[in-house]
């Protein structure tokens, strides 16, 4: 058996291998929008919008917790020498997948009608996107179990490889369909969109299971190894997955059931004071598609590193090894706060010219200006969120979540029929991580405690962050001033902030060598050139 059996990866590494991929696979998200945004239109990319919505809804209730919940029963059992019952709850949770997601398939499919008669659904244009769609919730469930149990073997590179082939299908499969479509109606063209996610559901499954089949002799020399002679009960080992994913799953479905009700709110309250039908569901399809595709993008890394910090912690905390937890959470968050302060501010500065950019549509910039400090409360959240979960305690984000959302939605409500408009929602989003990053954050400081050095982790970065906004916004004026337009000033000020702020940081001492030594490939080069020029 290898030292490193099934490639397994540090946190850091298996961090920027996931934020690579999420990198990779947000820009495909986004990009793949323009030309989709193009042929829909805002009121086509809001109709497209709301069958996504329930399949997230349907996959979140079957199995979004399963990934997390599998890696952390796998990582415990496999810190503890366990092997066998790391591989058993993997195989159980397959086969539960297997079941689940076959049943919430056929529920969506069949029950779409139902949503759009009751009224649950206000838009009847979306009845064939749901149904396109429904088949994709089978598939992610049960690739769901196999990313558990690589990530719970710190194999990150299988996850990032499922992930990518997951969305450059997707992207392919939704342009073709859509375009092939679009003569046939709107509604149509904006079903084919939905029905492109099934591909690359259907490939995700395939390598997982191919990449499960070729290293099948290691897992079963894993298992070998297990002179333990511990074998939990089946239903002990079920109880243990469950009681993690269904907190995770409830927070995504609470997000589920948020975006809905945000959507039937936002259409409804803006009819209210004098928005058309249309107009209302074009304006919730800048908010939605247009401006969170930029968030969703900024997120990338404290994404990843929410991920990979899962398994680690909960090594640590089966062997209650406090102190290395209590180190690595505040890495964590020290390092999504150092690269989510550029992204909210540059994203708050160009958000007209960057939707004008991206989707030709300047008042897209109107929900994202708005939206951009969710970026750093969001980063956070995704990271205690992560801590929380491989501690064992995943009821705790959930809980604090559900407290944000509430108090989203009645912004939501009140606000929007207001000079506010679809500004609203994107406060209230705002709002739920600046809640629930708070207090995930008073959670983990009472059960391990928490290290804060405010200058490294908010005070430097800031001042980086500040004079980056002045250097972004001398170049965009003056490109404007000189040749004109917006997409040329915007890239050339986009290029300006991403290379005055590491200068700005590492100048203002906000990085030093220890921060980047751990890097792969390029953390012993980096870390030496920092200790050369004084910042070891």
């Amino acid at each position: 058996m290898s030292k490193n059996p099934l490639n397994k990866q540090t946190v850091l590494q298996g961090t920027l291998i996931l934020t690579v991929s999420w990198l990779v696979i947000r820009i495909l998200g986004a990009v793949y929008r323009v030309p989709l945004g193009r042929m829909l239109g805002d009121v086509g990319l809001g109709i497209y919008a709301v069958p996504n919505q329930f399949y997230f809804l349907f996959f979140t209730i079957s199995s979004a917790g399963i990934p997390v919940a599998v890696a952390t029963v796998v990582s415990e059992k496999i810190a503890m020498g366990h092997y066998r019952d790391a591989l058993r709850a993997f195989r159980m949770a397959r086969t539960t997948m297997l079941i689940l997601g076959l049943v919430f398939s056929l529920l969506l499919f069949a029950g779409a009608g139902w949503l759009i008669r009751s009224g649950l659904v206000p838009n009847p244009d979306a009845f064939l996107g749901m149904r396109a769609i429904a088949p994709v919730i089978f598939f992610a469930a049960v690739t769901a179990a196999y990313r558990g149990l690589f990530q719970g073997l710190q194999n990150m590179r299988a996850v990032a490889y499922s992930q990518l082939i997951d969305q450059t299908m997707l992207v392919a499969a939704t342009l073709l369909f859509s375009y092939l479509l679009l003569p046939r109606g709107l509604a149509i063209a904006a079903a084919g969109a939905n029905l492109g996610a099934v591909p690359g559901a259907v490939s995700a499954t395939l390598m997982l299971a191919l990449l499960y089949r070729m290293q099948r002799r290691e897992l079963l020399e894993l298992e070998q190894k297990d002179f333990s002679g511990a074998r939990e009960n089946t239903l002990s080992l079920l109880k243990k997955i469950f009681s993690t994913a269904l907190p995770i799953s409830f927070a995504s479905v609470a997000m589920s059931i948020t975006a809905i009700i945000d959507h039937k709110l936002i259409v409804d309250r803006l009819q209210l004071v004098g928005y058309s039908h249309e107009q209302a569901i074009a304006q919730y399809g800048q908010f939605n598609q247009m401006a969170m595709s930029f968030i969703n993008i900024s997120i990338a890394l404290a994404l990843s590193m929410g991920a990979s910090i899962v398994p680690a912690i909960t090594e640590n905390f089966a062997v209650k090894n406090y102190d290395r937890i209590k180190n690595q959470v505040s890495q964590a968050v020290r390092i999504a706060i150092v690269f989510a302060l550029p992204s909210a501010a540059g994203l708050c500065l160009l958000a007209g010219q960057l939707t004008q950019l991206v989707f030709a549509e300047k008042s897209a910039g109107v929900p994202l200006a708005a939206l951009s400090s969710a970026v750093v409360f969001w980063s956070v959240h995704l990271v205690t969120a992560g801590a929380l979960q491989g501690m064992g305690k995943a009821i705790i984000p959930v809980r604090n979540l559900i407290i944000g959302i509430i108090i989203k939605l009645a912004i939501t409500y009140y606000f929007t029929p207001t000079p506010l408009g679809i500004r609203a929602a994107a406060f209230g989003t705002v709002v739920i991580f600046i809640v629930s990053s708070m207090l995930n954050l008073v959670a983990i400081a009472g059960m391990v405690g928490f290290s804060f050095n405010f200058s490294r982790t908010v005070f430097r970065p800031g001042l980086a962050a500040i004079a980056m906004s002045a250097v972004v916004l001398a170049v965009y004026r003056s490109a404007e001033i000189q040749i004109g337009g917006n997409n040329w000033p915007t890239l050339f000020a986009v290029i300006a902030g991403a290379v005055v702020y590491p200068v700005a940081l590492v100048a203002l001492g906000g990085v030093l060598a220890d921060d980047v030594r751990r890097l792969p490939v390029i953390g012993t080069r980096a870390a030496l050139l920092l200790e050369k020029i004084g910042k070891g």
